[in-house]
C-alpha cells in the first residue's frame, strides 16, 4: 500500500460522516428490533398527532436511550433520527455509536458473547460501506430518475430489512474498492478450463454449447484457450471454459483446489475481453461491453446478508430445466402475457465438484459451493420502444434532502399519487398473485429480485429473476414438478396454509417500507396505500372466480400472520455452521392491514 492509498482508505472516516451513518443505522436498528420484538422500549408520552416518545433501558443503570417514532402498520415504526439520544451519567448527547449500543444491551437482549463479537464486525463493515457511500456523494433523486439502469443499480444501499446489510466478512479494503458495487469499479472476469470429469455444463435445449461459448468469449479467444491447453499436452475437448470471480480465485480456489490445479483438472487461462459491472448482489455481473449478453453469476465465498455467497451445485444442475419449466408454464399463460411479465431465464450453468468435500457426509454447505457459474438472460432485449429499466429496490431511495425517488417519479409522470400507485400495483402485485394462485409457485419478489420496466416514469410491467436459488415450493407445486426438481429446491414451510409468500415476501418485506415512504415523503396516507393494495387483490379475485377454492384455502385476508425474524436469526442463532442455508424463524403475530378494509366492507354489506 502506498501513502496515497493509505490516505484514500480513510477518506470516508470523517467524524461528521461517521456520526451520520451511525445515526441512520441506529434508526434502522431500532425500527427492525422493535418490529421483531427484540427491543421493547417503554412509552414515556404520546403527542396529539400520534408521535410516541420512548425510553429504552440497557444493562447499565446509568445508561439509557430516548427517541420518538410514529407508529405504522405491520408493527413498523418511523423513527425520527434527530430524536435518538443517549443518556449517560446525566449527560445527554446524540446516539452515534451503534456497536456500543449492542454491547450495552447484551444482557437485556440475551446475546451470546461470541455471536455479539461477530455481529459487531458485520456492523462495522456495514458502517464503513455507508461512510464510503456518503463520502462519494449520494445522487439526488432528480438525477436518479433520469439515470440508466446500471447507474441506479450502483446507488442502492443494501437490503432494507437486514441491519447488517453490507457485512461482507472476509473483504479487506482493496477487495471493497475492487468489487463492491458502490465502488463502481468495472472488471474483467478470469477464465479457467475445468475437466469434464469434475464439471458439467447444463443448458436449456435451444442453446448449442459451442455457439454459446463463441458468443460469450469470441471465436478468437476460444482458439487461444484451446491452443494453450494443447501446448500443455491436454485435449481441449475434455475441458469446459468457465469464468470465476478474481476474489474467489485468490482467496479460495488457488489453495483449496491446489491438487486439481497441479493435476491439470483445473487450468487457469486469462482474463476475458468483456468489461463487467458488479450488481447489488456483488457476485452477479452485467456485461457492459455487450449489454445483450448474459449476466454472469459467480461464487464469492464471503458472508453477506446472512449467508456465504457460494453457488449450490444441486441448484446449478437444475437451473436451466427449471427455467424451461417456468417459462413453459408462465409464459403460455394469457393473463401473465397480457400483463407483460418477463422472466430472466437462467439458461446455462457449470458446477464443479471438489472430490474431498463431496466425500464428506453433510459438510457445512459453503464447502460444496466454491466453484460454479450461472448465466442469466439480460433484461434489455425484452424492452419495447420508450421503456427503460429500474431495480425495484430503488423505490425505497431517499436522497440527502429527504426527497424520495417515488415522489420525484410521481411528479415527473404528471399522475396523481394514487394513479401512479395503482399502476405500479397492477404491474407488480397482479403477476405475483396469479403465479401463486394459478400455478402454485412462490417466487421471492423482494426489491433486488424484481426489475421494473418504466414508461414515462411509471412502472408498467416487471421482470422476475433468481429462480433456482429463491423459488419456494408449496405442496401443490411439488406435486407438479419432477422429483429431482423438488428434491433440489427449497420447500416452503407453510403449515398455516396462508400465502406467506405474499404476506411476508411482499407485505412485510417491502410494502411496510413503501407505505411509510408514501405517507412520509409523498403525503399519501399509509392507510390509503393499503386500501389500494386491497383493491388490486379484490379486483384480481373477482376476475378469477375459478380460483375461489384456492383463495379460501390460501386466504390473504387472515386477521394475523406470523412475522419473519430475519435479524433475530443472526442475533440469537449465532454464526455456527450449518449443512444448509440458515432459514429465519417465524414468531408472534402481525395484524394484516387488509382486514382494515375487509371488516369495513363486510360491515357495510350487513347494514345495507
Amino acid at each position: 500500500m502506498t501513502t496515497t492509498n493509505l490516505l484514500e482508505s480513510i477518506t470516508p472516516l470523517q467524524l461528521t460522516i461517521w456520526e451520520k451513518v451511525n445515526t441512520d443505522l441506529f434508526a434502522k436498528t431500532l425500527a427492525e428490533l422493535m418490529h421483531e420484538q427484540v427491543a421493547l422500549p417503554q412509552i414515556s408520552s404520546e403527542d396529539a398527532d400520534g408521535l410516541i416518545h420512548f425510553r429504552l433501558t440497557t444493562d447499565h443503570g446509568n445508561i439509557y436511550y430516548t427517541f420518538s417514532a410514529y407508529p405504522r402498520l405491520l408493527d413498523y415504526w418511523h423513527i425520527l433520527k434527530p430524536s435518538i439520544q443517549k443518556h449517560e451519567n446525566g449527560i445527554v448527547k446524540p446516539a452515534t455509536d451503534v456497536p456500543a449500543f449492542f454491547t450495552e444491551v447484551q444482557q437485556t437482549f440475551g446475546l451470546n458473547s461470541f455471536t455479539l463479537a461477530h455481529y459487531i464486525e458485520e456492523i462495522l463493515h456495514t458502517l464503513y460501506a455507508d461512510a464510503f457511500i456518503q463520502s462519494k456523494g449520494r445522487m439526488a433523486v432528480g438525477i436518479l430518475a433520469e439515470a440508466d439502469y446500471q447507474t441506479i443499480e450502483h446507488q442502492m444501499e443494501g437490503h432494507p430489512w437486514i441491519i447488517v446489510n453490507k457485512g461482507r466478512l472476509d473483504f479487506n479494503q482493496d477487495d471493497y474498492l475492487n468489487y463492491a458495487p458502490e465502488a463502481k469499479q468495472n472488471t474483467r472476469l478470469m477464465w479457467i478450463a475445468v475437466h469434464q470429469s469434475r464439471a458439467a455444463f447444463k443448458a436449456v435445449e435451444e442453446i448449442n454449447e459451442q455457439e454459446f461459448f463463441e458468443d460469450e468469449l469470441g471465436k478468437e479467444k476460444i482458439i487461444t484457450f484451446n491452443n494453450y491447453l494443447s501446448a500443455k499436452g491436454l485435449v481441449p475437448s475434455d475441458y469446459l471454459f468457465m469464468p470465476v470471480h478474481e476474489w474467489q480465485w485468490n482467496n479460495k480456489l488457488l489453495i483449496l483446489f491446489a491438487a486439481d490445479i497441479a493435476g491439470q483438472l483445473l487450468v487457469p487461462l486469462e482474463f476475458g475481453d468483456d468489461l463487467y459491472s458488479p450488481q447489488q448482489s456483488i457476485r452477479t455481473f452485467y456485461n457492459l461491453s455487450h449489454p445483450d449478453k448474459h449476466y454472469v453469476k459467480t461464487a464469492i465465498s464471503i458472508l453477506n446478508t446472512g449467508t456465504v455467497r457460494g453457488l449450490p451445485p444441486k441448484q446449478l444442475a437444475i437451473a436451466p430445466r427449471l427455467t424451461a419449466w417456468l417459462k413453459s408454464v408462465l409464459l403460455t399463460d394469457a393473463y401473465l402475457q397480457d400483463l407483460g411479465l418477463v422472466l430472466l431465464g437462467e439458461v446455462a450453468t457449470i458446477g464443479y465438484l471438489h472430490p474431498n468435500y463431496t466425500g464428506i457426509i453433510d459438510p457445512p454447505f459453503q464447502y460444496n459451493e466454491y466453484l460454479g457459474v450461472l448465466w442469466r438472460e439480460s433484461p434489455g432485449k425484452f424492452l419495447r420502444p420508450g421503456e427503460k429499466l429500474m431495480t425495484m429496490a430503488s423505490l425505497l431511495y431517499v436522497d440527502d434532502t429527504g426527497k424520495s425517488l417515488i415522489q420525484e417519479l410521481i411528479e415527473r409522470s404528471g399522475l396523481r399519487a394514487e394513479e401512479w400507485l395503482m399502476t405500479y400495483l397492477n404491474a407488480y402485485l397482479k403477476p405475483l398473485l396469479h403465479i401463486y394462485y394459478q400455478h402454485a409457485v412462490c417466487v421471492n419478489p423482494h426489491g433486488e429480485n424484481v426489475i421494473l420496466i418504466m414508461e414515462n416514469y411509471v412502472p408498467v410491467r416487471i421482470v422476475l429473476k433468481d429462480f433456482a436459488g429463491d423459488i419456494l415450493l408449496n405442496e401443490e407445486a411439488q406435486a407438479k414438478l419432477p422429483k429431482d426438481f423438488s428434491e433440489n429446491m427449497i420447500l416452503s414451510s407453510n403449515p398455516e396454509n396462508v400465502p406467506l409468500v405474499i404476506l411476508i415476501g411482499v407485505f412485510e418485506a417491502y410494502f411496510r417500507y413503501l407505505g411509510d415512504l408514501f405517507h412520509t415523503t409523498v403525503g399519501y396516507p399509509e392507510k390509503s396505500f393499503w386500501k389500494c393494495v386491497y383493491n388490486v387483490i379484490e379486483v384480481y379475485q373477482e376476475t378469477h372466480p375459478e380460483l375461489n377454492a384456492k383463495f379460501e384455502r390460501y386466504n390473504l385476508f387472515v386477521p394475523h400472520f406470523k412475522r419473519l425474524n430475519i435479524n433475530s436469526q443472526r442475533l440469537f442463532n449465532g454464526y455456527k455452521e450449518t449443512t444448509g442455508f440458515a432459514r429465519s424463524f417465524k414468531s408472534g403475530q402481525l395484524s394484516n392491514p387488509l382486514t382494515l378494509f375487509r371488516t369495513a366492507g363486510t360491515a357495510s354489506l350487513k347494514e345495507n
